[in-house]
């Protein structure tokens, strides 16, 4: 009984800080820059003159391929960026949670310090996505080709739509393939790389991050397992 109650509580108090987060994350949107929009297309632009001098702005070219040759699969990773995200986050943290409390513990803290770092950039660097740029010709494949409520303007009060990089969508993909490598039995375990790849095309394609905000993302994620992995290794030594 006892057991049972300190589980509905610890389940409760998760419930509160994943709620917590999000008012945070919603709240630092605007808090300095006046228009984060306009300051978003700026860094934009630099991002892709960055790009542009590195010699890879691909992503144009791969969009515009893929529409021309296999528009399917267009589509399809339209609904892999959607159903490949949040759904497989809750879902291995609930059953990471149920089945063993210090990884979760520990992936969660991954998570959150990573949120942490990528609010900071949001703030100070807010970047638009790529089919908002106007010097590249990006369509926004989910307004196109749907699901149109994804993403649509009615939306856009519940996320930072000047949030392109680091690109969480990616980052958050690397904490969990290597949550899935490390877990998972046999084969399996070749999750932990194909979830992260099949990311990493579903982010280009639908014209929502460039390779850069996803190079940005998995910075963030690995200096992320860093800073918990070193703050694990001191509260244990201490």
């Amino acid at each position: 009984m006892i057991s049972t109650i300190n589980g509905n509580r610890a389940a409760l108090a998760e419930i509160v800080l994943y709620i917590a987060a999000y008012f945070v994350y919603l709240l630092t949107r605007g808090l300095v820059h006046d228009n984060t929009r306009a300051v978003g297309l700026v860094n934009g632009e630099r991002v892709v003159s960055l790009q542009r001098d590195l010699g890879f702005l691909w992503e144009p070219g791969w969009q515009t391929w893929a529409l021309e040759n296999v528009k399917a699969m267009v589509v399809t990773m339209n609904w892999v960026y959607i159903i490949t995200y949040w759904p497989v986050i809750l879902v291995a943290a609930f059953i990471l949670f149920v089945k063993n409390r210090r990884d979760y513990n520990f992936y969660r803290s991954v998570v959150l310090v990573n949120l942490a770092g990528a609010l900071l950039i949001f703030m100070v660097f807010p970047v638009a996505s790529p089919f908002a740029i106007p010097s590249v010709e990006l369509v926004d494949a989910i307004q196109e080709f749907g699901p149109k409520f994804y993403g649509s303007e009615d939306m856009a009060t519940y996320y930072n739509i000047s949030a392109a990089m680091p690109s969480l969508h990616f980052s958050w993909t690397v904490i969990l393939g290597v949550l899935f490598w490390r877990s998972l039995p046999g084969a399996l375990r070749g999750l932990g790389l194909a979830y992260p790849v099949l990311t990493f095309f579903a982010i280009i394609l639908t014209g929502n991050h460039f390779i850069l905000d996803a190079v940005a993302g998995g910075t963030l994620a690995s200096l992320s397992f860093g800073v918990v992995w070193v703050a694990k290794c001191h509260f244990v030594s201490g």
